[in-house]
């Protein structure tokens, strides 16, 4: 069992490194997917939220307002220091639900967890290997437009939460830079893969 991190600033391309990955036949993991997961509607986690942002933050349905939410916490660091404290116990235990699982079935699993916030919050030593994905600020910002509909301060303000790359780097066993066609970020995976599996 061999668990990776993939890690990297909002829409820097960890989606389309993770979705490599599997087609060489690791398990794939979105942290985003867990996120959601863990604030359903009804959920405990979504009322230790709601007890602390108000029901303002809900939508009409009772759901959570993940817009609205990522809002406050762009721009109040206290607030966003609040939903990780909030939020990431139970993701990273969700996490290892679901590895434990992988890993009753395959005893020589590679799990590939896609993780935006894994330097942020300290997560980087609960896994055997990071891999940090590097593209252009200005790239990164029009993705985050046309995939989001954000606005440019709204997209902006995303960014500038999230640790600079160059303080990344040290922590990361490898690097993805993101900067040109795909196929380059496809040649950058398969060599990872075949380094981190010679190594298993």
């Amino acid at each position: 069992m061999l668990k990776v991190a993939v890690t990297g600033g909002a829409a820097s391309g960890k989606t389309v490194v993770c979705e490599y990955f599997r087609r060489l036949g690791a398990h794939v993991i979105s942290f985003d997917d867990l996120a959601r997961e863990v604030v359903q509607r009804d959920s405990p986690v979504l009322e230790s939220i709601v007890n602390h942002f108000g029901e303002g933050i809900l939508t009409a349905d009772g759901s959570l307002d993940r817009r609205k939410l990522r809002g406050i916490i762009t721009r109040d660091a206290q607030a966003r220091k609040v939903l990780e404290r909030l939020t990431h116990p139970e993701i990273f235990s969700l996490f290892e639900e679901k590895v434990a699982a992988i890993q009753s079935r395959d005893e020589n699993a590679i799990v590939v967890a896609e993780v935006p916030l894994l330097f942020e919050v300290g997560g980087q030593d609960r896994f055997d290997v990071v891999v940090l994905v590097e593209a252009d600020s200005d790239l990164q910002k029009r993705r985050l437009m046309d995939r989001d509909g954000s606005s440019a301060a709204e997209a902006q303000a995303l960014l500038g939460i999230q640790m600079a790359a160059e303080k990344k780097r040290p922590y990361a066993d490898y690097i993805v830079e993101n900067r040109g066609p795909f196929k380059e970020v496809e040649v950058a995976v398969r060599g990872i893969f075949r380094k981190i599996t010679k190594s298993s």
